[in-house]
């Protein structure tokens, strides 16, 4: 009899994505993603993460985030925002759109990640 062993992998990319999308959008008046298909993927990693994990990695998305955007915050409250989220280089990364302002979040494959914020390139 053959026994098939599986790896277990970890996820914790594609979780902390989303929940970098989840968190960052909140903060706009509207965020909406334009691909649903590549939101509803990440979102099924995030439901399998286990609820108290969930909950302490949201808590330093927060402080981080906050960290990172304090001084906008008030400003991103007022805006909408279009999120393109990609995978390029084991890298996920989104860019949300503003019109004035672009918040780039880049996420590797141990989860760990980056925000930065500046100027949209595509503001006239």
């Amino acid at each position: 009899m053959r026994y098939s062993f599986t790896e277990k992998t970890s996820h914790r990319q594609q979780e902390t994505t989303y929940m970098l999308y989840m968190i960052i959008g909140s903060y706009f008046h509207k965020c909406y993603c334009r691909s649903k298909v590549l939101e509803e993927n990440l979102f099924l990693y995030y439901q399998e993460l286990k609820n108290n994990k969930q909950v302490e990695k949201e808590r330093q998305i927060i402080r981080v985030s906050e960290g990172v955007l304090k001084d906008k915050l008030a400003d991103l409250a007022e805006m909408n925002a279009e999120v393109v989220i990609a995978k390029a280089d084991n890298l996920y990364i989104l860019s949300f759109y503003t019109g004035f302002e672009r918040i780039l979040v880049t996420v590797d494959e141990k989860g760990c990640y980056e925000i930065s914020l500046g100027r949209d390139e595509l503001a006239a």
